[in-house]
């Protein structure tokens, strides 16, 4: 298929005819970060049908249907490690597939010497093939996993050692997972990369797919012998009694697969086996370990397929469970963002657990709509998780001294005035976490605008449910707190049969700081009715806050200082009166009083 991109390529030579006089470095290396492929380094060809994306990838942006090329010139070390990653997000077919020159002696492949790999052909065993051009006749060499790029995306990262002696050493990562497999090795050298100048790209493509190949991280280099043993890249606790281990390249198997070469503390020991895959090892235990409790794996005595030792380590890890009832709450929610934001739902873990999020639904039954979270997100006791569509808007306008906290889903839809957020897993979906219905009515009262205000919980221990659990976030920290602490947090010490304020005095004026007044309840059972009124200091009644209003058997009531008219009330004195009714007869009535000491000016 090479000669297919005769058309093109003639259409270069009339523009360019000398390239062995450009040859610079032996090493050469583009990521594109820079946001630039004309200069440092140079490649010519059609390079208005390509562009640097925002993931900072050479991307294909031809007009039409086509044929586009890019090349290079560069001179090759005599010993060569080659790698790059590619992307073609399609299934590739014979109108659809790309080529990667890994040198030639002439930019016409019609008359060249050189080789280079074909991604996609027609049918569903699509595989990486790599020819030899000889004066432009092809020759295959090597085929590579049958049906790897046949399926969208055909992708991989591919690295490749060619030895002066003509020995090829082919590895391929179609997972772009950082560690890569031998493909083939193969013998040729009927061609010196001493004699080659030229690398380059070619795309073939239909009006569909014209802006659908896409390309990285090219490094060509002078091969480097690995002398650095393996390195752990990942510990996963797949189960209660077995664990995975990943390192970042394969291992010796004979070494990998001795359990004396592992062992737990807290007289775990050693595995009762180990089986050694590659570059991961699965460890099997013979008891189970304990939820939330840190253990340290200590690994020892590895050393790579070369030899290389492993420096020995310990590791901690924690075993995590779904979570339950009870287990999360719902902390804070943004419906309502500025134009061209995101909304997002922020989750508290208020249990002893360290819960593994994987199959966590988050939902807006309102709408029928959830998504579900299908990567394994490990949330400790006490921590913040902030989810949202839009890591890097919540990050460029809202204040939050941990990134790692907010993490980039997909979310349900929210309205922006009213809806509901719902937690469930799908171990059990039918049986809710944390459920909360919001309003625009829980909003700050006086605040003019709520767009881009967010929905702050006041008491992780109080109801979810309950309007009075909620505020609008602090102006001074920038009315919203994805992934940290809230700015109305409450710290409730409740004694069994009070009725009781947080804080005497409170102020209005949205700066995070007692904004409103908080009464906290814990009653001796359930099933009583209360009325709530407040009264200024001459004895006039202003407001109502509670009429025959059910109330569960710990809880909040809350102020914001304005009157039933919806005004400011002044600074001043308040009397707050509860009379609480039960069904049984019982009555109670609390008297407290408050300062209200600003107001939002």
């Amino acid at each position: 298929m090479c000669k297919q991109s005769s058309t093109i390529i003639k259409l270069i030579i009339l523009f360019t005819i000398a390239v062995s006089s450009n040859a610079i470095f032996a090493q050469f290396f583009d990521d594109f970060s820079d946001g630039d492929f004309i200069t440092n380094p140079t490649w010519e060809g059609n390079v208005s049908d390509f562009i640097i994306n925002d993931a900072g990838e050479l991307q294909l942006n031809a007009n039409e249907a086509g044929e586009s090329y890019l090349y290079t010139n560069l001179t090759y070390p005599d010993t060569i490690q080659m790698d790059f990653l590619f992307r073609l997000e399609m299934s590739p077919s014979s109108s659809n597939f790309g080529l990667i020159y890994l040198g030639l002696d002439n930019i016409d492949p019609e008359i060249a010497n050189g080789y280079y790999i074909q991604i996609g052909e027609s049918g569903s065993e699509d595989a990486i093939r790599l020819f030899r051009l000889d004066e432009g006749n092809e020759t295959l060499l090597a085929t590579g996993s049958s049906g790897a790029v046949a399926s969208d995306p055909a992708q991989a990262a591919v690295s490749i050692t060619i030895y002066p002696d003509g020995l090829w050493s082919f590895r391929t990562d179609y997972e772009i997972s950082g560690l890569s497999e031998l493909e083939f090795e193969i013998m040729d050298n009927t061609h010196s990369f001493t004699t080659l100048n030229t690398f380059g790209l070619y795309c073939k493509y239909t009006e569909t797919r014209k802006e659908n190949f896409f390309y990285d991280n090219i490094k060509i280099d002078k091969f480097k012998e690995d002398k650095t043993g393996p390195t752990l890249v990942d510990l996963f606790v797949s189960s209660d009694q077995s664990l995975l281990l990943t390192f970042n390249e394969k291992l010796d198997v004979s070494n990998a697969e001795k359990p004396e070469n592992y062992v737990v503390d807290k007289n775990f020991g050693s595995p009762l086996n180990s089986v050694a895959d590659g570059a991961r090892v699965f460890l099997t235990f013979d008891q189970p370990f304990e939820s939330g409790i840190p253990y340290q794996l200590a690994i020892m005595n590895l050393t790579d397929e070369n030899g290389n030792e492993l420096i020995p380590l310990a590791s901690p890890f924690v075993v995590t469970v779904p979570p339950s009832v009870g287990d999360l709450v719902i902390n804070e929610v943004l419906s309502d963002p500025i134009p061209n934001g995101t909304d997002f739902v922020e989750i508290y873990n208020v249990s002893e657990k360290f819960i593994n999020l994987n199959g966590l639904i988050i939902e807006n039954v309102d709408k029928e709509e959830s998504k579900t979270i299908t990567e394994n997100i490990e949330l400790r006791p006490g921590q913040y998780l902030c989810f949202t569509e839009d890591k890097d808007f919540i990050l460029e306008n809202y204040i939050t001294t941990d990134a790692d906290q907010i993490i980039e889903i997909d979310l349900p839809s929210f309205n922006n005035d009213e809806g509901n957020v719902s937690l469930s897993h799908t171990d059990t979906p039918a049986a809710y976490i944390d459920q909360f219905d919001y309003t625009d009515d829980l909003h700050f009262e006086l605040l003019d605008d709520t767009e881009g205000v967010s929905l702050e919980r006041l008491s992780f221990t109080a109801d979810s449910q309950s309007a009075d659990n909620w505020n609008s976030a602090a102006a001074t920290v920038g009315f919203a707190t994805p992934g940290v602490a809230n700015s109305n947090l409450i710290n409730i010490g409740i004694v069994e049969g009070e009725f009781s304020l947080v804080s005497q005095t409170f102020s209005p004026n949205s700066d995070g700081d007692n904004d409103q007044l908080i009464i906290n309840y814990s009653l001796e059972k359930s099933g009583y009715i209360a009325n709530v009124k407040i009264f200024d200091d001459e004895g006039f009644e202003i407001d109502q806050i509670m009429s025959n209003a059910s109330l569960a058997t710990e809880g909040l009531i809350t102020w914001d200082g304005t009157n039933a008219e919806g005004n400011k009330s002044e600074i001043g004195i308040y009397i707050i009166l509860t009379e609480l009714f039960h069904t049984d007869g019982d009555v109670k009535n609390f008297k407290n009083v408050c300062v209200l000491a600003d107001f939002l000016r």
